[in-house]
């Protein structure tokens, strides 16, 4: 099991989404082990545990709007991870597509889910989901992130409407340096006085 995405109570079930890895992995390659989004949903009266698939693309580093953090929600956010391990060349099997490094979009209650392509050379890290000043529904904020634009050399902090996940940003802070890629991020309002503030840790 890599990281929650979150888990509540059900009546009499527990429900637990997670990213899945078929087997152990190199923390250099997240990608290779092909880890999943999965649900498991445990009856604590029948004593028995059902597995599904939330979602088969390669990802890892799930988030949520942290308000619904162990209540039911309807929105998972992740980031596409193959290409968290560079093409190797001509003989590299990965499909191009594994190498367009997206943020992923998952409404768990109809069951689709939308990507945020940022490029194939571009490389961006876990997504932090921000709520408006005064959200009207789950998904009503921002997911910001840093991405690295190999053109610039450098990382930009790019900010996307949650609720237009596949637009166009609605900023994009141009950084003078690279910054790593990183987990994990959290999103620390400040004092209405204070322009709120990302901290990134880890």
């Amino acid at each position: 099991m890599g990281h929650t995405l979150n888990a509540y109570e059900d009546g009499s079930e527990v429900v637990i989404d997670v990213v899945r890895h078929p087997e152990g992995f190199d923390i250099r390659d997240v990608g290779t082990s092909r880890p999943t989004l999965d649900r498991w949903t445990v009856d604590l009266t029948a004593g028995k545990l059902r597995e599904d698939r939330l979602d088969d693309r390669v990802q890892e580093f799930p988030r949520l709007n942290s308000r619904y953090s162990g209540r039911p929600y309807r929105y998972g956010y992740t980031a596409a991870v193959e290409l968290y391990a560079p093409p190797a060349g001509p003989g590299d099997t990965r499909p191009d597509e594994g190498f367009s490094n997206a943020l992923l979009k998952h409404d768990l209650l109809r069951g689709t889910s939308e990507a945020h392509e940022f490029g194939r050379y571009g490389a961006v890290s876990e997504g932090v989901f921000v709520p408006a000043g005064s959200p009207t529904a789950e998904d009503d904020g921002y997911v910001m992130a840093y991405v690295f634009d190999p053109e610039r050399g450098a990382t930009d902090l790019v900010l996307l409407s949650a609720l237009d996940f596949t637009g166009e940003p609605i900023a994009r802070i141009h950084l003078p340096v690279r910054v790593p890629l990183g987990l994990h991020g959290s999103w620390v309002p400040g004092d209405e006085r204070e322009v709120p503030r990302y901290a990134l840790a880890g």
